[in-house]
């Protein structure tokens, strides 16, 4: 309660006014507030009278929001330090776990800041592909920002996402009943894991793009590509332009990042707000890194992705790219004569022979249960006789961890998928129709299910989605620029 002054008086409204009152003892003021009539201030007005300076010697309070103000930073320096020392601590005697503790720290900094942006830190999470104990950091920081987005969804505009999210529950569900055929943890893990891999991606995808964080988690994607790239090609120079691997980037993990970042960049969809030069810039960079590290298969898919976009009309004036097919010849060239040369060789350690011989192992192992499959990670418990690699095909590996049964639930997701996302406002679903279909082609050729790769396409499919709940919510409305052909274009617009 604040003290009675001496003297007291309603007066005219002033520049020293305080909600509706001139305070006499304020410096520029000449009058003072009557106890009872500080209860008619509104909330912000009573706060700001009781943070005035007093005179004359009179008893004052802190005002309460001060207090809490001031206990919440001595708590949150508190909870710091306990943390930087724990951390410490875990770093000297468990050094294996000390990169989760590390990650749990920066998760809470971040959330202290904005709860929404722990989704977030699932995109350039990707990049960590090193197993750390049970789990890479990828798995790690998507779990985190999965459980987050869950709290954040609150059911709002997500059921414009629905065809997506049946289309992954499709391949989820018709993968279960081989867990009862094949009753071993890793199975059970792993299975759990795909799961946040497909529809725990999506739902963290839509929360970033419904919360206007789409720009910054893909921007911070491409940022972190572009360096990529570039060291690559800096390396390329260096080694006599042989194949590029940077430290735990195997040349087709690098290969299949800068591939999505090069689609980004090319697509470059209204609503992130780059200016061309930007994005071609990135474009060009990616491009040149994925040639440094000599990943065919990540040129497939991005040549794929090209297509894509370069085949649906370009939102700003309706028109299809030229510029897409002086890009995709030459580097088809390069693919189609590099996958030649490996497999006239008699190199038999040559990666196009290798994977001939993976591709009898997994036929040979996928006999073994052509129904329901063995269980996944087989190649790591040998329980089939055979292990030490991985299917480098999407759908061999499929085949054997979960039969024909999952295989149709795994066409049948990326078909409801890519349906749902060509169905789609092309501002908002190219990009993502894009990414899904090279992810898909990629794969083809090389590992479907790793940490980090596996959840990108579908965060980004799910960023779609969120941006154009987003702009649906705030009256925003993009329609793309009407088809422009030769025999059918608005007037003004040159072919």
């Amino acid at each position: 309660m604040i003290p009675r002054t001496e003297q007291s008086e309603e007066r005219d409204l002033g520049p020293t006014d305080i909600g509706g009152v001139r305070d006499h003892h304020h410096p520029s003021g000449d009058a003072s507030v009557r106890e009872g009539h500080l209860d008619t201030l509104t909330t912000d007005a009573r706060e700001r009278y009781r943070a005035a300076e007093p005179y004359h010697g009179h008893v004052t309070f802190m005002p309460t929001g001060t207090i809490r103000g001031v206990g919440a930073t001595i708590l949150g320096i508190l909870v710091l330090v306990v943390l930087g020392a724990s951390m410490g601590i875990a770093s000297a005697r468990l050094p294996d776990y000390a990169i989760y503790l590390a990650l749990g720290v920066l998760l809470i900094a971040v959330a202290a800041i904005d709860l929404s942006l722990v989704p977030v830190l699932a995109v350039p999470a990707v990049f960590a592909v090193q197993r750390i104990g049970p789990m890479s950091g990828s798995d790690f920081l998507l779990g985190m920002a999965v459980l987050v987005s869950l709290l954040l969804l609150r059911g709002r505009g997500v059921v414009t996402m629905q065809p997506l999210l049946w289309s992954g529950a499709f391949y989820v569900a018709l993968t279960a009943p081989q867990l009862i055929l094949n009753r071993y943890a890793e199975n059970y893990i792993e299975w759990a894991h795909e799961l946040v891999l497909v529809l725990g991606a999506m739902i963290v995808g839509f929360v970033i793009g419904r919360e206007g964080h789409a720009r910054l988690a893909l921007g911070v994607f491409v940022a972190m590509c572009v360096g990529i790239g570039a060291v690559a090609g800096v390396t390329a120079l260096g080694n006599g332009f042989q194949p590029v691997y940077l430290g735990m980037w195997h040349k087709n993990a690098i290969g299949a990042f800068l591939m999505i970042g090069l689609i980004i960049a090319f697509a470059n969809p209204p609503w992130l707000g780059w200016p061309r030069w930007l994005a071609w810039t990135a474009f060009a960079v990616c491009g040149i890194g994925m040639a440094a590290a000599q990943s065919r298969q990540a040129i497939v898919g991005a040549l794929i992705g090209v297509v894509v976009i370069g085949l649906r009309p370009r939102f700003h004036n309706g028109k299809r790219s030229r510029w897409m097919w002086v890009i995709l010849i030459p580097a088809a060239w390069f693919v189609y004569q590099e996958v030649m040369d490996q497999l006239a060789s008699d190199d038999s350690f040559s990666s196009a022979a290798q994977r001939l011989t993976w591709y009898g192992a997994s036929i040979t192992v996928w006999l073994q249960s052509p129904l329901f499959g063995v269980g996944h990670r087989w190649w790591t418990t040998w329980h089939t006789g055979y292990g030490g690699f991985q299917p480098p095909n999407a759908e061999l590996e499929v085949l054997t961890t979960v039969g024909i049964v999952g295989l149709i639930g795994f066409l049948g997701m990326f078909a409801g998928g890519l349906w749902a996302l060509t169905r789609m406002n092309p501002v908002y679903g190219t990009l993502g129709l894009a990414v899904v279909a090279a992810k898909l082609a990629q794969s083809q050729f090389d590992l479907y299910w790793v940490a980090g790769h596996a959840s990108l396409l579908w965060i980004v499919a799910g960023i779609c989605y969120g941006v154009q709940e987003r702009d649906r919510s705030e009256g925003i409305e993009r329609v793309p620029h009407p088809v422009q052909t030769i025999w059918r274009r608005t007037r003004g617009v040159r072919i």
